[in-house]
């Protein structure tokens, strides 16, 4: 019985491949092939009445102490250098930061881990808009402190709503305006959320042409409290095998100035996998490139689309 199971499993993912290798001379890149970090920025929508709900799932780590100097001692005052940025994005680990009193609110953070959950969707209003949300309903986060305790919470994060323009400037080439609002529905004192509204409106940019696209994003998310504002900006590229499967990567950078320079700059690889013209599982992954970003990150999407 197990040698007739892996025989059939065998013959089910050769038909899945054949089918694929058949179809891939018809097979060209569209605004079906979506990213992940910057699916509400970049220059591609839904179509007219067509939507998009993705539930995704994330789970990300930030241990830079153990690839730092750890503790120094000058003129009698110890710091400490561990992660720079939370998981909200914005600065933890400030200078003043207290390495042995564990009273103090501002404890030294070794490492935090963290679980997300996103509800992403979209809608189009036309064939060259498009609305949408992203909710993340649930945030788990677990922070280490270098005295040996540690602090888990658990809450929403902060809900965005956007909106975007597409034109096509070309017959391959496309550009989008929108705006992205950051409503704050998390709580900021546990690094979940921001605590301010934030605006950030945006361009894109999208080249497509056969299997092959390319993209690019600029904003500029304006807080509305002491929060920093924030530049942000992206290059990505989506190479689509054949009908069945398409290869993502998003190059993602943050600047912005908050007693010092924070250049938050990661690589998202990702695949889509095409299981219907309606369903399809997106794994995902985060490694980062400057320091200030987070160490790693491993998700998963599920996505329907009608």
């Amino acid at each position: 019985m197990k040698g007739v199971a892996l025989r059939g499993g065998a013959l089910v993912i050769a038909v899945w491949l054949t089918a694929g290798i058949v179809s891939a001379a018809e097979t060209q890149i569209s605004d079906h092939d979506r990213l992940w970090v910057n699916f509400t920025r970049e220059a591609a929508v839904v179509g007219d009445q067509h939507f998009w709900v993705e539930l995704r799932g994330m789970i990300l780590q930030d241990d830079q102490a153990i690839n730092t100097q750890g503790t120094l001692s000058t003129g009698g005052k110890t710091t400490f250098q561990g992660p720079k940025l939370a998981l909200n994005g914005y600065p933890i680990n400030r200078s003043s930061c207290s390495v042995d009193d564990k009273t103090s609110s501002n404890r030294c953070i070794e490492s935090i881990d963290g679980g997300r959950f996103d509800l992403v969707g979209a809608y189009g209003l036309g064939a060259n808009s498009e609305i949408g949300i992203d909710l993340p309903f649930v945030m788990q986060q677990q922070i280490d402190y270098v005295d040996g305790g540690h602090m888990e919470n658990t809450n929403v994060g902060d809900l965005v709503l956007y909106g975007k323009f597409k034109r096509q400037l070309a017959e391959h080439w496309a550009g989008a305006l929108g705006l992205e609002l950051s409503a704050p529905t998390a709580p900021s004192d546990n690094f979940l959320g921001s605590g301010e509204l934030g605006l950030n409106p945006f361009l894109s940019t999208r080249y497509q042409s056969g299997r092959l696209g390319l993209g690019a994003h600029v904003g500029f998310l304006l807080n509305t409290g002491s929060k920093p504002d924030v530049f942000n900006w992206s290059l990505e590229s989506i190479v689509r095998g054949n009908s069945l499967f398409a290869l993502r990567c998003e190059l993602n950078g943050r600047l912005f100035q908050d007693s010092g320079t924070f250049n938050d700059i990661a690589v998202w690889p990702g695949i889509d996998l095409n299981l219907t013209d309606n369903f399809v599982i997106r794994p995902q992954a985060l490694a980062h490139i400057t320091q200030d970003a987070i160490d790693w990150g491993l998700g998963l999407g599920l996505v329907f689309t009608m």
